[in-house]
């Protein structure tokens, strides 16, 4: 059996259905045998971001019990394979989210099973992440982001799920620090906050094939490579000396231009000019630039830990999964035993 990624965030709009899109387009762009599925049963969307619009079975029709699995998959860009799910209310009501279980049993066949799950904590989100070999997470900088994020990621803990990593996007500035200060994840890959994807979500394409050399297509082309297979990797454009690309997986070795400025060394040049009294060529060294240039400094820069499915800290166990300082608060309101779920894995 190939293996499962629940991609998921704790809060919504943060990009996770476009990394979904992405990743699993960029992944069967490369010969792999790819599926991904809509398991936001409330909010879903992949369907959309893939331009495949559901004319037979949908994700909620299997869990109704009014078709197979096989019904409901549909073909997506590059290959890929899409369950995607039904815009109306009514099919929500109607879908059991327990029978998502043997849906991702009936997908062994894939090399990789791709879970869009929803934001937030409930039954019908984390239920996902309690199914999947390892889970992905997806936020933006944002502050309130990130520490729902951070919840997401207890989680997955507390269900002994691996965390594979972070995906930052609309990355537009160095803020490694400060995300590495909420959530305990590795980061894994920086999505620039580029136009391209907005245009590719509103033309129903991944950004992978409707702009594959857009920044965030290579970011995201990058992050398929880092993840899965360094042969998905494209081909990087010629970058000056010393300089770092900000959206790819996190880098410890100085550059080139990075190296010679940290040793100081630098070859003296020298300058030919006329004794006026004898009329001899005489060579004088000029090393004002190489003094100039020994006193250059840089900053060095330590790799992130790239370990999955260590050991997590238990610090948070005893704490409530509410976010009083922003009005949410993780629920589970419905009568179809969603909720005794969710209050076995927090309690």
């Amino acid at each position: 059996m190939g293996r499962v990624y629940a991609v998921a965030s704790g809060k919504g709009g943060v990009g996770k259905t476009a990394t979904v899109a992405n990743l699993g387009t960029a992944l069967a762009a490369g010969g792999y045998e790819v599926i991904a599925v809509d398991a936001d049963l409330g909010m879903g969307n992949l369907g959309g971001a893939l331009g495949v619009a559901p004319e037979k079975a949908t994700i909620h029709d299997v869990l109704a019990g009014t078709a197979d699995t096989a019904d409901a998959v549909h073909k997506g860009p590059a290959g890929l394979d899409v369950v995607p799910g039904a815009a109306a209310l009514d099919a929500f009501g109607r879908a059991d989210p327990a029978g998502l279980h043997a849906i991702v049993d009936t997908l062994d066949v894939y090399d990789y099973v791709l879970l869009d799950t929803a934001a937030g904590l409930s039954h019908d989100s984390v239920l996902p992440l309690g199914l999947a070999d390892e889970v992905l997470l997806v936020s933006t900088p944002d502050p309130n982001a990130l520490r729902d994020t951070e919840k997401t990621r207890e989680v997955a803990g507390r269900l002994d799920t691996p965390v594979t990593g972070l995906v930052l996007t609309d990355v537009d500035e160095a803020v490694d620090e400060a995300v590495r200060d909420v959530v305990n994840a590795p980061i894994r890959g920086r999505i620039p906050d580029d136009p391209e994807m907005r245009a590719a979500v509103a033309a129903g394409e991944p950004a992978v094939v409707r702009t594959p050399e857009s920044p965030a297509a290579l970011a995201y082309r990058r992050l398929a490579a880092d993840l899965f297979d360094p042969s998905l990797a494209p081909e990087e454009p010629a970058t000056a000396p010393g300089e770092r690309r900000s959206e790819g997986p996190d880098e410890g070795e100085p550059s080139d231009g990075e190296t010679a400025e940290a040793t100081g060394e630098r070859e003296a040049s020298s300058v030919t000019i006329e004794d006026a009294e004898s009329g001899a060529n005489v060579d004088v060294a000029d090393d004002s630039e190489a003094t100039s240039d020994s006193e250059a400094t840089t900053e060095s820069e330590t790799p992130d830990s790239m370990a999955t499915g260590g050991e997590r800290p238990d610090e948070n166990d005893g704490e409530s999964t509410t976010d009083d300082a922003e009005g949410e608060t993780a629920t589970d309101d419905d009568s179809s035993g969603r909720g005794g779920f969710l209050g076995w894995l927090l309690g």
